[in-house]
Order: C-alpha cells, then sequence, then structure tokens
C-alpha cells in the first residue's frame, strides 16, 4: 500500500472521526487508525459480546450473565444526547453524515426531588399546565426563562453575577425556591457540581430553551443504536467514502518525528517536520506531514511537545470532571418511567429518557454530585422487544476511593424501584460498573512540534460533550489545514469567504429538516 499521508489521525473517537472527515473532504490524504477493533474509542457502541470482551481489558465490574440474543443491544460506553440546535447538527447535517445514521426526539427530562419524578417544564406551556408550581412561582420561572433565552450579557441582572453559583444566583435574583432552582440548574443547565458558575450555565440553558420545538417538544435528539459511536462511524464511512484509509484492531508500537528531508524518510517535499507511526503486525511504516491524535494513544514524551487543541466554548462547565463512573445496566421489561406531576403535557410513554439525581437528592448517594440517568430500548434500536438500557454516570470533582460499584448501586437500586409496577415487575439481567478515566492535558511547551495537534477527551457531560466534539473538530481542522498549506496569504478581493468547514459540500440546499431520518 502507499504509506505517504498527508494526515495519520490516531483515534476513531467523535472528535478524531468529525475532524478525519473534514480532512478527506477538503482533499487531504488520511490514514486514520485505532488500536480497538472497533470504532469510537470511548464513545464506542458495542454490542453485549463486544461489551463482555471490553471488560477483560478494563477496570469493569460486572454482575448477570449475558442474554439470549446478545448481539441484537447495541450499548455506548459513554451515552449523550443531543441539542437539536448547535454545532454538532450543523456538522451533522453539512457532512451529509445525517443519511448515514437515524434519531428520534428524547422522550423526558425527569427531576427526582423528595423520592419522586417530576416532569421538567421545557416551556411556557409546560409551565402554566404543571400543577404542582404556584401561580407565583410560575411567573418567577418565566421571567427566568425569557432572560435566560434572550441576550443576557449585558443584562443588569446578571452584573457582577457571572461567577457566582448558579443556584445563588436564581434564588436571589429570581426569587425562585430551592426547589425549583435546583430543577433549573440541574436538569436544564445541566450542572455537575453545587458550585458551578451562572455564565457557562446561562449559555447551556439558552441553547436548550432555542432548541426546543426545533424537531417537536424536546430539546433533544438520541442517536439509534447506542448513539454516539454509531455517529462516529457515520463520520468515518464519509471519509472512507473521500478516500480516507481505514486501520483497525493494530496496536501503535512507535510514533517518531524525523526531519524533513532525511535519506531514510522521503516523505513528502515540505519544510514541516514529519512523522513515522508504526504498527504492530503490519509490514509499512505510515508516514505523514501532519499527526492528529487523542491524548490518550500519544506517549508523554510527544503529549507534552503537542498543539493540544482548546478552543474556548462559553457554555464549558466552570469545573471539569477528573473521572466519570458509570453503570450499564440491562433490564427485563420495557422502560417507561412514571411520575406525580399531573397536567404537565409530557405524559407520552417513551423508553428514551434523561432522568437527574441532584446531589443530596438520595440517601446513600453523592452529596457533591449530579447524576444523570438515560433510558434507552427498543424504540431506538438499541435493544430487543421488551428489554431496555440503563445508562448511570456521576462525575467526580477529584480522584475517589470508592469503586464505581459502591458509589453508583444506591442509584440503580433506586430507578429499579422507580420502574416496577403492579402490573408488570422488571427485573435486573445484568450490570456493569467501571470508571472512565479523562486524560488531563498540559499546555504546549515552546519546542512543540509544528504538525502535531493532540485532541482532549471527550467532555463526559450528557447533552454539552457531543457539541463541544463538533467544536474541537473544526478547530483542529483548521490548524491542521494551517500545517499543510501554510499560512494562505490574502489573495482573494475584501469580503472574500474562509473556506469552509465542508467545502465539498458547499452547494448543498439549507434543508436541515428533510436530512435528518427519523
Amino acid at each position: 500500500m502507499d504509506n505517504h499521508f498527508d494526515v495519520i489521525v490516531l483515534g476513531t473517537g467523535l472528535t478524531e472521526s468529525i475532524t478525519a472527515a473534514a480532512l478527506s473532504k477538503a482533499g487531504f490524504k488520511v490514514a486514520h487508525i485505532d488500536p480497538n477493533p472497533y470504532y469510537g474509542a470511548d464513545q464506542a457502541s458495542l454490542s453485549l459480546d463486544e461489551l463482555a470482551q471490553w471488560e477483560e481489558n478494563h477496570s469493569a465490574t460486572n454482575h448477570g450473565e449475558l442474554p439470549p440474543h446478545a448481539r441484537q443491544y447495541s450499548v455506548s460506553l459513554a451515552p449523550s444526547v443531543i441539542p437539536s440546535i448547535g454545532p454538532f447538527i450543523s456538522s451533522l447535517i453539512a457532512s451529509g453524515v445525517s443519511r448515514y445514521g437515524s434519531f428520534k426526539l428524547l422522550g423526558r427530562v425527569v427531576i427526582y426531588d423528595g423520592g419522586v419524578l417530576k416532569d421538567v417544564p421545557q416551556s411556557k406551556d409546560d409551565i402554566f399546565q404543571n400543577k404542582a408550581m404556584s401561580l407565583l412561582e410560575k411567573r418567577r420561572v418565566t421571567r427566568f426563562l425569557m432572560f435566560a433565552a434572550g441576550e443576557f450579557e449585558n443584562r443588569e441582572e446578571l452584573h457582577g453575577q457571572e461567577n457566582s453559583p448558579l443556584l445563588d444566583f436564581l434564588q436571589k435574583t429570581f426569587l425562585l425556591s430551592g426547589a425549583t432552582a435546583r430543577a433549573i440548574a440541574y436538569a436544564l443547565g445541566y450542572c455537575y457540581f453545587p458550585s458551578e458558575t451562572t455564565l457557562p450555565a446561562l449559555h447551556r440553558i439558552r441553547t436548550y430553551l432555542k432548541a426546543s420545538g426545533r424537531y417537536g417538544s424536546s430539546s433533544f435528539l438520541i442517536g439509534y443504536y447506542g448513539g454516539s459511536g454509531e455517529i462516529a462511524q457515520g463520520f468515518c464511512r464519509a471519509s472512507a467514502v473521500s478516500g480516507g484509509v481505514y486501520i483497525l484492531g493494530r496496536p501503535i508500537t512507535s510514533i517518531a518525528s524525523v526531519e524533513p528531508g532525511e535519506p531514510e524518510h522521503p516523505v513528502l517535499t515540505s519544510d514541516l517536520p514529519q512523522f513515522v507511526v508504526e504498527l504492530d503486525d503490519f509490514p509499512d511504516r505510515l508516514h505523514c506531514r501532519c499527526l492528529i491524535s487523542s491524548t490518550a494513544l500519544l506517549p508523554g514524551h510527544l503529549r507534552t511537545r503537542a498543539d493540544i487543541i482548546r478552543p474556548t466554548i462559553l457554555s464549558c462547565s466552570s469545573l471539569r470532571p477528573f473521572a466519570m463512573a458509570r453503570c450499564i445496566a440491562i433490564i427485563d421489561g420495557p422502560i417507561t418511567l412514571s411520575s406525580d406531576t399531573e397536567g404537565s403535557g409530557m405524559s407520552e410513554a417513551s423508553d428514551s429518557s434523561l432522568l437527574v439525581f441532584p446531589p443530596e437528592s438520595l440517601e446513600g448517594g453523592s452529596a457533591t454530585s449530579a447524576v444523570h440517568v438515560v433510558t434507552a430500548g427498543p424504540g431506538t434500536m438499541s435493544a430487543p422487544s421488551g428489554k431496555g438500557i440503563l445508562y448511570i454516570s456521576m462525575p467526580l470533582p477529584s480522584n475517589s476511593d470508592h469503586s464505581a460499584e459502591t458509589l453508583l448501586r444506591p442509584y440503580l437500586t433506586t430507578v429499579l424501584s422507580l420502574l416496577q409496577s403492579e402490573k408488570q415487575q422488571k427485573t435486573l439481567i445484568r450490570s456493569t460498573f467501571y470508571m472512565q478515566e479523562l486524560v488531563s492535558c498540559t499546555p504546549g511547551t515552546s519546542d512543540s512540534f509544528v504538525g502535531l495537534l493532540a485532541v482532549p477527551s471527550l467532555s463526559p457531560h450528557p447533552t454539552q460533550g457531543i457539541d463541544e466534539a463538533a467544536i474541537v473538530a473544526e478547530a483542529t481542522f483548521r490548524k491542521a489545514e494551517t500545517c499543510l498549506n501554510g499560512e494562505r496569504k490574502e489573495l482573494c478581493s475584501e469580503g472574500c469567504e474562509q473556506i469552509g468547514f465542508w467545502p465539498l459540500l458547499a452547494e448543498i440546499e439549507d434543508s436541515e429538516g428533510n436530512d435528518l431520518q427519523w
């Protein structure tokens, strides 16, 4: 095979896959490599057979036997939901990758409050149909939502409060009750911790309020067949269609930088340093002018000399978790969460939902972290008929001495009890507990390699992580393009537009609603 490439991308996580697709569509010669035998890296979607093999190579604890038809399940290692408006949806449509996947509206968002589940109002109509709030509280919530949906940056209410905890801001500035403030902070702003600051959360809330009604009543979509891993594979397919070369299941044995013009490495006539990648049980050395890698796959001596892509993201949480404790539970029985909220306008049965446990909401649970539970079932093509999947995740602000099972078992027990009904009992078939380590990044040194780009771990945030992936991917594409083409001179006249992120699809009509498959 021809082993000379413009770009080598290491890792098939969502960010790397979006980047590879964009570079391939822009005409660059791309090789995309992953030591795993599957796409998606830490966001992969796996069958239960594949999950069992994955558990053998990771510090995971499982209980229960594999159920029959294990290959009919598609489980995600890092589940997320997709805001209906945002950079990821834009990339999904502009790239054409929406044709490779299918999506549906997320059924419900509910919060665990006082031992019961309550629907979270997502619109003005939902608020005034809700009988659990007083009229005065409804007016205060409506006033806040009108503030959050607008241009709040220069509003008097926010002045001097940008870095105060959101919970304090809601109660002091808008006089909301503690219960309502918690619902907004954790199930509309999706804060992880009580100390998260106001401005980033407001940016998230504004995005979700604008997304409501885009494709239906929910602000979020959920992907079929496991979500993020299936979507990453779609971007890999787009790269392959444009000429990208894929090599999976080959561990990386060596990554080295070489000076251009060395007789042993006559790669390309370029003034840039070049890189050589060697793979286990693979006959050819692979050469490139630009190397893009997840931080997890870069050796330490190269990680410190890489240009780490860190664009400013206004909706970024003020506190980033150290790790994520995760649980995947397979349930015998359909998953439909009951609610005590009458007249909420959101009583439709759905097996896809997002359940939020605020800090201190559960006896024996966490006092410092919000816990999210994503449910999926046959409606998302993730499980056979009559079965369901629970994804439970807890962000950890620092290293923990407790296992994932110790941290999450109380939440699994509670969710199972909430799912029980007189007509049909649900039983736990199998559960897997594991820690997802988030590789830390150190800023590049002054002698960093030109053309060596490191992509940080995908944000584990259940609602904004997928948008951050698209933002980081575009920033990585721009840097790689600059490395490969050099600093372009301003040859065009004033008003000339910058080359698009998806340049080969510039003539696509603006028909976003028709491109998504349902």
